[in-house]
């Protein structure tokens, strides 16, 4: 079965590429796959429309003032990603370099275009792995039989950007996790063949749980590429609608709201987890 990885560019996306490589038949790897590129006319309108107005306003203003915040969260997270990850681009580039299909740059607009769109298709490949990218379109999903994300979050419950970060800014026990399912149109809303939860600690912090979930969500996704090359995956349709959060919504001001709340939220989540007393969320998995 052959498998085409799309992804972007940091040690973590690479952590993704190297342990589909080891274990599954990977034909090619694009990069940089999150960005879209947009031409300054476009971020103008962007910019003086009524309601990105507001929204730009308001983001700057709490970005400046939450500054500290935001930038004690961008370190945090980096050291968690330097724990888990570190030296995984080193080691694609060294080892697996021939499998790189492209990197995303400017002129070429996005993963969508259809430079890298012909690029997949001439591999002609049995599945699409996601990870880390913008939102593909119909042509990308349409390429290969089976098109799977691997989704940083518990689907359906959270969906989105920093899924994991949101269940501790609003003090909702349960939630953390890694989802792998269909690729859709919508956003993380794809039929779901495995969600997984990692072990959380008092100590934790989002970084090192997101990161424990790129681990067990890069896992499940080998075990779902064999179980669609065996026969046995099966697929289950979301059955909420749950949260949606964007990359818009985390800004200094959501940091500081995650700093405010991280002690206590893992105290009682530990607390919960011990007695056995955390919410009942449902989870699919191990099923082939």
């Amino acid at each position: 079965m052959k498998v085409v990885i799309l992804t972007h560019s940091s040690d973590r996306h690479y952590y993704f590429c190297n342990r589909l490589i080891e274990n599954v038949n990977v034909v090619g790897v694009i990069s940089g796959a999150k960005t879209v590129y947009s031409g300054f006319g476009e971020k103008l309108r962007k910019a003086v429309s009524k309601n990105g107005f507001k929204y730009k306003a308001g983001s700057i203003s709490l970005n400046i003032f939450f500054r500290k915040y935001g930038n004690l969260f961008r370190q945090e997270k980096e050291a968690a990603e330097e724990m888990f990850f570190s030296g995984e681009k080193d080691a694609f580039q060294k080892n697996y370099s021939g499998l790189l299909l492209a990197h995303v740059g400017s002129p070429r607009r996005s993963i969508n275009d259809k430079y890298y769109i012909d690029l997949i298709r001439q591999k002609n490949p049995d599945v699409i792995a996601v990870m880390g990218t913008c939102l593909l379109g119909k042509e990308i999903i349409s390429s290969a039989p089976h098109a799977l994300n691997l989704h940083t979050g518990l689907a359906p419950y959270y969906r989105g950007d920093s899924t994991n970060l949101w269940p501790i800014i609003e003090e909702d026990f349960g939630v953390f996790g890694a989802t792998v399912h269909r690729m859709s149109l919508g956003i993380d809303s794809g039929d779901i063949i495995f969600t997984k939860q990692p072990a959380v600690y008092r100590d934790d912090t989002f970084g090192k749980i997101n990161s424990r979930c790129i681990e067990i969500g890069t896992e499940r996704m080998i075990r779902a590429i064999k179980g669609l090359e065996s026969g046995k995956a099966t697929f289950v349709k979301q059955w909420t609608r749950g949260k949606l959060f964007n990359s818009r919504d985390v800004n200094s001001y959501t940091a500081y709201r995650y700093f405010k709340t991280k002690e206590k939220y893992l105290s009682r989540y530990c607390e919960l987890k011990a007695s056995d007393r955390l919410p009942r969320i449902r989870t699919i998995g191990d099923v082939f």
